[in-house]
């Protein structure tokens, strides 16, 4: 899977909005997926690609979890007013989620509020970020049922 940013000189991965740290990407890297499959004559190396992020769409999913948003006392900030909240629930027949960034080298989820520091929990962000940013996705999971029939076509 790729990185939400690139350095456009070296290509190495790079951060941005202070939230935003250069980390694997989930919902970005389905973006990127869905493109590369929608090739009409896909190259070994497109194929491969396609093949390994699919991999590690499998590998890194999050199951027996869902995110709610819940009531909470307005809050008032420089950027938003909001009254809710987000929240992760234990949900054992919950589908699968993604979080949005993933540690470069330990490809755990993480996390990050408005002061940059990187944290291993949406609990832990500050509840105007936690809110108004989307931690979780399913994307990945329409990538993985397109695989199937993509990976058919190519292979005929």
């Amino acid at each position: 899977v790729w990185c939400q940013q690139h350095d456009d000189r070296d290509l190495l991965p790079r951060a941005a909005r202070t939230f935003e740290p250069a980390a694997l990407v989930s919902i970005e890297s389905a973006d990127i997926v869905r493109f590369l499959m929608e090739s009409d004559d896909p190259g070994p190396d497109v194929i491969d690609a396609v093949d390994h992020a699919v991999a590690w769409f499998r590998r890194y999913s999050i199951r027996g979890i869902r995110v709610e948003m819940v009531s909470a006392p307005e809050l008032r900030t420089e950027w938003r007013t909001i009254a809710h909240d987000r929240v992760v629930v234990q949900d054992p027949s919950a589908g699968p989620l993604w979080a949005r960034y993933y540690d470069l080298e330990l490809n755990v989820p993480i996390f990050c509020g408005r002061d940059g520091r990187i944290v291993f929990s949406m609990a832990e962000v500050e509840r105007e970020r936690r809110a108004g940013y989307g931690w979780y996705s399913a994307a990945p999971q329409e990538i993985l049922e397109y695989w199937e029939r993509w990976k058919g076509r190519v292979r005929d």
